[in-house]
């Protein structure tokens, strides 16, 4: 800066207004935290490209799954026999497998009982669950003769060898023997577990089923066997394959399923056949059981037992449900591509309320159609809507809903856990490890649907949400945090509300609708039916958008960076000069965002300006003049209150 333009700073400003803090608190920002030369993004390689895209050389394993499964309704004990066919399309030679063993969970001092600190000294054994019982593990050799192969089973785990192994390219079949007794009422707010339960009603027992085979890991190029154990916060991380599934109860019970039903007219009776077919196609909805027929003997075949087979393709999971106290409906939707899907919802008698299940085929109706409008088509045959004592929980083509949810709350479940067909059963991220890939994109993708559903008759979470300031809290862990390793009352707060709201201000404030939207639908269809990582995520999100935006990742994702933005001085122009004010802002805290500012003159006049986060690059402290010369009285830091500012209060400079 010259000599000439600093005196002549001097003189226009020297008689003016300006507001000088008594002791200016030193600012915890630096710039190259966040606008670092090079990028903290791993370089790509030939399985995940720099693009966030899946790479040329890109794989991974497939498990198809033949399961036959009954169910006693007297002991509460499952029974199955499955048929796993691995296909190791992995780089290598693999000499053993790992299992997935999440029932084990409920044992006696299982990780996931111990760690949370649930049950007591003082509990009675009878409250823990036994586990899967393992009746033997078989491999199919080239003549499809099955020899015992040696297995140990760690906590939630098992590890089978195989005596010989499994070349790359090569496929092997292996059959499981198993049963466990169905756990109950495992709640609590530090070991959120139940996902799989029994809720009593007055006509029946529902059986919401989960978890309740064993299912491979995943073996990927990232961490090779993924092997954390199931301890409750965290979710799943599964192989995509074909599900062959028989399940066989007393016949007074209705089961619906992930699959698709391949012999209807062997577990339905002539009335209820006629109308499940017309449901398929109906746009209104079609009870296929009434609430008067839930007692009625003649609204079940007369037989026994009867075995519903199902067929899923291209899913990582499969649950079902059964019991003899549901109300059944069905509605067809049809999906922007033409596709008709069944819509169905089953639920006991006490449930049927205007202001609950009776709107649940409207909900499942809207959720399907306008997520596959806005950002990738609905891939199941149906959707199936359970009453349960779930919280709620997602399968691939079934969730399991509260039966006691009612009006806000009760759409809000609904439409989340529908929307999780997009994350993570289309796109098939590690929920084990980072919960807010699907939990929180799925949030966020439910937020927008909700302003949109039945001219905004809906509010989101209000129920259960926090303050926004309460998301930047410093107790709480960044985004990034493995679930298992932050309380459960922490979980929604930081992998839910928090990962909808900042993906919210990059969708809406710092980008723009269009191109996040356009970054998000290419993100889907890169990685639908594979397993993306974050990095996958956020360098798929900088490519599309054409933006280098590191440094939101960094701050709001990797980190848990707080925002202050602070009107340092103001000083006007010396009376009856026309000249322009001079305005200051700093950067006080670690978080940076652009900077929204409103100018009030002393004419009454206004300005706005939207000023980008590269303001931030240079330093902490931002100079800048109005576009209009005089005197100002105000001066307002984001007027609106979009960004997450944690002192608002020095945010506004007023002349008086």
């Amino acid at each position: 800066m010259n000599r000439i333009f600093i005196a002549l700073t001097f003189v226009l400003f020297s008689e003016g207004t300006s507001a000088q803090p008594q002791a200016p608190a030193k600012s915890k920002y630096i710039p190259s935290d966040l606008f670092a030369a090079s990028s903290f993004l791993p370089a790509g390689n030939s399985y995940r490209s720099a693009t966030g895209e899946p790479g040329p050389a890109y794989w991974q394993n497939r498990a198809d799954y033949k399961i036959d499964v009954s169910l006693d309704d007297k002991t509460e004990i499952i029974t199955g026999t499955e048929t796993i066919t691995y296909s190791n399309n992995s780089p290598n030679t693999l000499s053993f497998l790992w299992i997935q063993m999440d029932q084990n969970v409920y044992k006696k001092h299982s990780k996931g009982l111990d760690s949370k600190l649930f049950l007591t000294s003082n509990t009675q054994d009878s409250k823990y669950g036994e586990g899967f019982a393992i009746e033997s593990v078989a491999v199919k050799n080239g003549k499809g003769t099955l020899s015992d192969t040696r297995y140990t089973i760690y906590d939630t785990r098992m590890k089978i060898e195989l005596a010989e192994p499994l070349p790359a390219g090569q496929q092997l079949s292996f059959q499981i023997k198993y049963n466990y007794k169905f756990p109950r009422n495992f709640k609590n707010a530090d070991f959120n577990v139940n996902r799989t339960d029994i809720l009593p009603t007055k006509n029946g027992d529902i059986y919401s089923v989960a978890q309740w085979y064993p299912r491979l890991c995943v073996l990927d190029d990232v961490s090779g066997w993924n092997t954390l154990p199931y301890l409750g916060n965290g979710e799943f991380y599964l192989e995509y394959g074909n599900f062959d599934v028989n399940i066989t109860l007393p016949s007074v019970y209705i089961v619906e399923a992930s699959g698709d039903l391949m012999n209807p007219e062997e577990v339905l009776t002539p009335a209820q056949l006629e109308r499940w077919n017309k449901a398929k196609t109906s746009d209104k909805k079609v009870y296929i059981r009434t609430v008067e027929e839930v007692t009625d003997p003649a609204s079940r075949p007369s037989k026994p037992f009867c075995t519903w087979k199902f067929k899923l393709t291209s899913a990582r999971d499969f649950a079902w449900t059964a019991s003899k106290a549901f109300v059944w409906e069905g509605i067809g939707i049809a999906l922007p591509g033409g596709k008709k899907v069944l819509g169905s919802s089953l639920y006991p008698a006490e449930s049927k309320l205007t202001e609950s299940w009776e709107r649940s085929g409207e909900y499942i109706k809207f959720t399907l159609q306008y997520f596959s409008q806005q950002w990738y088509e609905y891939p199941y045959n149906k959707a199936v809507n359970v009453a349960s004592n779930l919280d709620g929980m997602e399968y691939p083509g079934l969730v399991f809903c509260a039966a006691k949810d009612k009006g806000n709350m009760y759409w809000a479940v609904v439409n989340h856990e529908l929307g999780h067909t997009w994350f993570p059963m289309i796109v098939g991220s590690n929920e084990r490890r980072y919960a807010w890939m699907d939990e929180g994109l799925n949030t966020f993708i439910d937020n927008i649907a909700t302003r949109d559903f039945n001219s905004g008759e809906f509010k989101g979470y209000p129920e259960i949400d926090i303050a926004t300031a309460g998301l930047f809290a410093d107790s709480l862990p960044s985004i990034m945090t493995r679930p298992d390793v932050m309380p459960g009352n922490e979980v929604y707060t930081v992998q839910y509300q928090k990962v909808a709201y900042v993906l919210s201000l990059l969708r809406e404030h710092i980008l723009s609708k269009e191109q996040f939207d356009f970054a998000l639908r290419k993100y889907i269809r890169d990685w639908a039916y594979k397993h993306p990582t974050p990095w996958d995520f956020f360098s798929s999100i900088n490519n599309s958008t054409g933006e280098d935006l590191n440094w939101f990742w960094k701050s709001m994702f990797l980190e848990n960076y707080k925002l202050d933005q602070k009107i340092a001085n103001v000083t006007n122009p010396v009376k009856g000069q026309s000249a322009k004010a001079q305005i200051v802002i700093e950067n006080m805290e670690k978080a940076a965002m652009p900077l929204l500012i409103e100018i009030t003159f002393e004419n009454g006049s206004k300005e706005f300006h939207n000023l980008p986060v590269e303001i931030w690059e240079q330093g902490y402290s931002y100079t800048f003049t109005p576009d209009s010369n005089g005197a100002i009285t105000k001066v307002a830091i984001d007027p609106k209150g979009i960004f997450p500012d944690i002192a608002i209060a020095n945010n506004v400079w007023s002349s008086k």
